[in-house]
């Protein structure tokens, strides 16, 4: 009998994936857009706290991975304490910050976002990027970086539109078509798209929770760069989108 060839690749588990995932390869997207995201968490923080504050900021990053974020922020003088459920991810973490002489600036820790091992009001900055989309129960984790979250705090984010157009792209090209080509396609199983959130859904438990939401903006292509697509803020949120809340005093 003649079997056809798969279109999309077989899947690996979430967690799987996530502890064997290539975080500093050049060719991994997360990678490329690391300097990006960056940039807006730093300009959002000093339009809170003012010029140059990102150097007085203890921050918690909400599934910190491979240590992308926290390497980046840890290098402008931040201190950082990561959170991740995957223990590869975890140890790749620490190995970039010790390598790299900032283990002094970072701190790693396995856990989970639905239920922080902090004490309330302990962080004037919480960041949390391409992760509400993975985690179990949404409104437990708000709730809990609400209570985490120093009155006057900031919380940043980004996430994934659950609309056609997301999933045509990431689902149906990334990881489907292109899912086989390491360099461009996107590790099949990365995404489910019933857990991606609209932006009104999100809002709505943010407010909820008591965080008042400043900024809700597109994340989307704005050009090409040296080994990839450049993006940041911008009108379409079609695919993903990024933004800030904060927290009364």
């Amino acid at each position: 009998m003649l079997k056809l060839p798969r279109l999309r690749p077989q899947q690996q588990s979430q967690d799987d994936i996530f502890n064997g995932y290539n975080w500093w390869d050049k060719s991994c997207l997360l990678f490329q857009i690391t300097d990006e995201r960056c940039d807006y968490i730093v300009e959002r923080v000093e339009r809170v706290f003012g010029r140059e504050a990102i150097r007085q900021q203890e921050i918690l990053e909400i599934g910190c991975g491979g240590g992308l974020i926290a390497y980046n922020l840890a290098q402008l003088g931040a201190v950082m304490v990561g959170i991740d459920p995957a223990a590869g991810a975890l140890a790749t973490a620490r190995t970039q910050m010790q390598h790299n002489q900032l283990g002094q600036n970072a701190y790693f820790q396995q856990g989970y976002a639905e239920s922080l091992p902090f004490a309330d009001g302990t962080f004037s900055v919480i960041v949390c990027l391409d992760v509400l989309e993975h985690v179990q129960d949404l409104r437990a984790t708000i709730h809990e970086i609400a209570r985490v979250l120093a009155p006057g705090g900031v919380f940043i984010f980004d996430t994934i539109n659950r609309t056609f157009l997301a999933r045509l792209v990431l689902l149906w090209i990334g990881e489907g078509l292109l899912g086989h080509v390491p360099t461009i396609g996107l590790v099949p199983g990365l995404h489910h798209y019933h857990q991606f959130i609209k932006p009104p859904e999100l809002r709505a438990v943010l407010t909820d929770s008591g965080l008042q939401v400043q900024e809700m903006t597109g994340f989307m292509p704005l050009g090409i760069k040296r080994g990839g697509i450049k993006l940041g803020p911008g009108p379409l949120m079609g695919i993903s989108y990024i933004g800030y809340a904060t927290k009364g005093r």
